[in-house]
């Protein structure tokens, strides 16, 4: 895994990162992790679909198919469904 230094933080930056942490029960070096990660995530998912046709990307993702461990579809049951509760 990789690591980084932040230089040159502003101190409210940091006060409000380290009041976030604590909000959220972690360090301030998870919360910064967590922040890293959750913007990362939605900028990669931003990029492809907004690049493209999403349908076209998933085609071209499941060319190759599915192996055996990729997907994992439960059996079918006859009946009555149980009710989901909110």
């Amino acid at each position: 895994m990789a690591s980084i230094t932040i230089r040159r933080l502003d101190d409210a930056a940091l006060v409000h990162l380290k009041e976030a942490a604590k909000a959220h029960n972690r360090s301030t070096e998870a919360e910064a992790r967590s922040i890293l990660e959750e913007y990362t995530a939605e900028f990669v998912a931003h990029k492809a679909v907004s690049t493209g046709d999403f349908f076209e990307q998933i085609r071209k993702e499941l060319e190759g198919g599915l192996k055996d461990d990729e997907l994992d579809i439960a059996p079918r049951q006859d009946g009555p469904r149980p009710a989901v509760l909110s």
